[in-house]
Formats: C-alpha cells, sequence, structure tokens
C-alpha cells in the first residue's frame, strides 16, 4: 500500500513555470506559500528574482548562499536565457515592488538541467559584481547530510520554508467555481513550515503544516533545515490543486555540488 500511495504522490507533481500566471499557454505553476505568515526580517537572505523583463510578472524566490551569489531555480533563469538576456535583478526586501532596493547579476543556468524526473538539475544562479553588504549568506549543507539522517530521522526535523509568491486562491467551494489564483497576492515574503514525507537520490518531498500550501508563482524557495540558516533544498513542484505537498531539489547530492561548485567553497 505504501508504494502505490508514493507512486500516487509522485504522479502528481509536475514541471513548474511561472509563464501560468499569465498565459494559458501548457505551462504548469511554480511553488507559492498560501496561507503562510509574513516574514518580514526573519529570512533577509531570501530574495525575489525580477522576471518582468522576460514578459512574466509573479517573482522567482532564491537565497543569498555567498556575499555574492544568488541561488533560484533553473527554469527560473532560463527564462532569462530564452529571452537572451544575460543580466537580472534581485531585491532582498520583505515586499516586492518597484521601490524595492535591487542587485544587478549575471545569470547563469545549469547546463545540466533537463526534464528527467529522477534528478532535473533545476538550479540557476545569479553572481554579482559586488558583494550584497548588511545581509549574512545562508549556509549550504555537506555532502550527503539528508543521507546521514535518514527517514527516521528526517520524520523529526520541521522544514521552514521562505517565498514570494501567491498567498490566496480565488473560487473554489466557498467562493463558486474552480479554485485559481489571485495574481496580484505575489510580491510579500511569507514564511510557513512543513514535515518529511519521503526522500529520494534528489528529491525531498515535504507536507506543508499551519495551513501553509505550495502554489504558484515562488519556485527556488529555499527549504530549511530546522531553525537554523541551513537551506538543504529548494522548492520546485507542488501538487496541482495547490493542497498540500511540496518537491524539493537537493542541495546535498553531488551533482548539485557539482554546478554550486563552480561558483561557491562548499562546506
Amino acid at each position: 500500500m505504501k508504494l502505490k500511495e508514493n507512486e500516487m504522490f509522485t504522479n502528481r507533481f509536475f514541471y513548474l513555470v511561472i509563464a501560468v500566471a499569465l498565459t494559458l499557454v501548457t505551462a504548469t505553476p511554480a511553488l507559492a506559500i498560501v496561507g503562510g505568515q509574513p516574514d518580514g526580517n526573519g529570512h533577509p537572505y531570501v530574495g525575489a528574482l525580477d522576471v518582468r523583463p522576460t514578459g512574466r510578472r509573479i517573482p522567482c524566490t532564491g537565497t543569498l548562499i555567498s556575499p555574492t551569489l544568488f541561488l533560484t531555480a533553473g527554469h527560473c533563469t532560463r527564462f532569462f536565457d530564452e529571452a537572451d538576456l544575460t543580466e537580472a535583478q534581485v531585491t532582498f526586501d520583505p515586499v516586492f515592488s518597484d521601490s524595492a532596493t535591487f542587485y544587478t547579476g549575471t545569470v547563469y543556468t545549469n547546463p545540466a538541467f533537463t526534464r528527467s524526473q529522477n534528478d532535473p538539475g533545476d538550479f540557476g544562479v545569479i553572481v554579482f559584481a559586488e558583494p550584497i553588504e548588511g545581509i549574512t549568506p545562508a549556509s549550504l549543507p555537506t555532502a550527503g547530510l539528508l543521507d546521514g539522517y535518514g527517514a527516521q530521522g528526517l520524520h523529526n526535523v520541521i522544514f521552514p520554508t521562505t517565498g514570494y509568491g501567491i498567498t490566496r486562491l480565488l473560487g473554489g467551494s466557498n467562493g463558486g467555481g474552480p479554485p485559481d489564483i489571485d495574481r496580484d497576492s505575489a510580491g510579500t515574503r511569507m514564511v510557513t513550515t512543513q514535515t518529511f514525507f519521503s526522500l529520494t537520490n534528489a528529491w525531498l518531498h515535504l507536507s506543508m503544516l499551519d495551513g501553509g500550501r505550495s502554489c504558484t508563482g515562488d519556485s527556488g524557495a529555499p527549504q530549511f533545515l530546522g531553525d537554523t540558516d541551513l537551506v538543504v533544498a529548494i522548492g520546485i513542484s507542488g501538487d496541482r490543486n495547490c493542497r498540500a505537498m511540496n518537491a524539493a531539489l537537493r542541495l546535498d547530492t553531488t551533482s548539485a555540488r557539482a554546478f554550486l561548485g563552480q561558483f561557491v567553497a562548499l562546506p
């Protein structure tokens, strides 16, 4: 029975792109936090990637992991590649707006990024020419850190996550019609907590707590280990109905470290 449940869980996950928020093409949504709490200055190293120059509206999320390096999802940086843009802007203000402070950097998408469900390598970075001042970067895990915990150990761990995406749904059983995203609700850094669901060679699957749910608009959101600043994975996908699932790509794997090690010293 457990095998069938896990197979159903895997099949319900899908690749995420933010373009769904603007178009009716066959794109699928990125992670966000619906029903979370405003983060304020709780995670100052978490920032929003401005994707508007690529023709999109809702920002991606990422994390400052060195004074000059911002980590996000590869399908977010690929938006810039497809638009022939080599630079992008990031803000670390709690609210994404035109009046926020933005920092410009060079875009790099993981060359190993594919559509593979086993290990898509869905990572991208923004490299700033000058260190970001006044913000202490978050930390990265050692190689195989989550494997060391094992499934039994991870069941006792809380995984907070923080992101700038959609925070409200429209319609649904109480509002009439099928659930839909409120595109005007994105742009505030929100936080919620998650618990362990399952672990694979590349993925950390999490269940959301406290009413917070994964939904459209916030790929690249960091998944922290307990109450630390240690980013063990980044959010890549969630369930189609924005219910309670979160698939995060691990940062402690050989493939993830191979990409990140080109830009930052690894623990």
